[in-house]
């Protein structure tokens, strides 16, 4: 017998020796009302167990969801996690429902499918903000691509941004294509007018890694950057938070540039973009560096390092050291995916963020956390 029962007795017991309702309430710790339920259950049934608790919950459940159903619902949502590119909310589960032909469930019925499964908040943006994230890389520039966009006339183009995330330097580039042979130049042409960085972070977009076909072989962008000492910085995929600084300069780009005049041709806009990023770079105010703009935050006594390596992009650079960055949420299933390569880690770094570093002269990626190494492991890379 549970407390509540032994408590409706009670009530009962004294409301037979005369003792008032509100008196009753007072000494068990219960509303009028709730004495007066009772009551009248004892008199309804008393010889019965009127005092015995019973479940509200309905005796059948017309909408109960089938378990050939709830195995197809999470088996979608593993092989949609397996893709890093992959969104794997409930209506990306829907449409490969349909996708496969079968009738889909409701969102509210795969979110409770997820839930049950532990797999709806796991990796949600949500929780994933609030995790520990790598955060102590210094000298670091972000590089990010926005489009397509297009011209009076069809004409389809990107735009290539960078910014150094310390005083917000930045130069827009329009390019005819997100191609590396596009990107390199514009990559050159700022690291030789502004200054190198130690790091230089980027999405995983295809272009600025390289080629699915031969995933650890070192494309274009990520060549000219590891001969001038630079480490590329690759965030976790489909979190552009974590690029924070250049996200938000590219709504300014597209506000206060693109959308606000016409342009006939792509030399039109690149002469203005050119206009646009030194009028930015001289006038622009941020309040997290005391309204000044990035001219005053550069001294003009500062030593800056900037790129003096002539490079014949005709030619392929060749590598012989440096090191790659990956930034990585790892899930339930433990796996580390770099560069199409797998790699199972200890249970302990579930649910938390990894730096993934390959050292290119001695062919192995070392996997840390806070600075504490937990995995090495061969990871060869050809460099010719």
């Amino acid at each position: 017998m549970d407390n509540d029962e032994i408590l409706r007795q009670e009530a009962v017991r004294l409301f037979l020796q005369k003792i008032s309702v509100q008196e009753i309430a007072n000494q068990v710790e219960k509303t009028r009302q709730w004495v007066y339920k009772w009551i009248h259950k004892y008199q309804v049934n008393k010889n019965q167990d009127w005092y015995v608790s019973v479940s509200n919950a309905p005796k059948e459940v017309s909408n109960k969801i089938s378990r050939e159903l709830e195995s197809t619902v999470v088996e979608i949502r593993k092989c949609l996690s397996g893709n890093p590119y992959s969104q794997r909310g409930a209506i990306s589960i829907l449409y490969e429902f349909e996708r496969l032909g079968l009738k889909p469930p409701s969102i509210a019925t795969i979110n409770r499918i997820l839930k049950r499964n532990n797999l709806l908040d796991s990796g949600s943006s949500k929780e994933r903000k609030q995790k520990e994230y790598p955060s102590y890389f210094i000298d670091v520039q972000q590089m990010d691509l926005i489009g397509p966009k297009y011209l009076e006339g069809g004409f389809r183009f990107y735009f290539y941004n960078i910014i150094d995330t310390e005083n917000h330097y930045a130069s827009v580039y329009p390019i005819k294509d997100k191609s590396a042979n596009s990107i390199v130049p514009c990559l050159i042409d700022f690291w030789q007018h502004y200054q190198l960085p130690d790091f230089l972070q980027m999405d995983n977009e295809l272009s600025f890694r390289g080629s699915n076909r031969h995933p650890r072989g070192l494309g274009m962008l990520l060549r000219v950057a590891l001969i001038n000492g630079v480490s590329p910085i690759f965030i976790p995929a489909a979190e552009p938070w974590r690029n924070g600084i250049i996200e938000k300069f590219n709504d300014t780009v597209l506000k206060h540039f693109y959308r606000s005049q016409k342009f006939s041709s792509l030399e039109e806009l690149q002469e203005k973009a050119r206009k646009f990023s030194l009028f930015h770079n001289e006038n622009h105010r941020y309040s997290t560096q005391s309204n000044r703009t990035p001219n005053q935050m550069i001294h003009s006594s500062e030593m800056r390092t900037k790129m003096k390596l002539q490079i014949d992009l005709k030619l392929k650079i060749q590598i012989d050291s440096g090191r790659l960055i990956f930034i990585r949420f790892i899930r339930s299933d433990l796996k580390l995916c770099i560069l199409n390569s797998v790699f199972i880690l200890k249970p302990e770094l579930k649910y938390s963020y990894v730096i993934a570093e390959i050292t290119i002269e001695k062919h192995i990626l070392v996997v840390m956390q806070n600075t504490k190494v937990h995995h090495i492991f061969p990871f060869l890379m050809p460099l010719s």
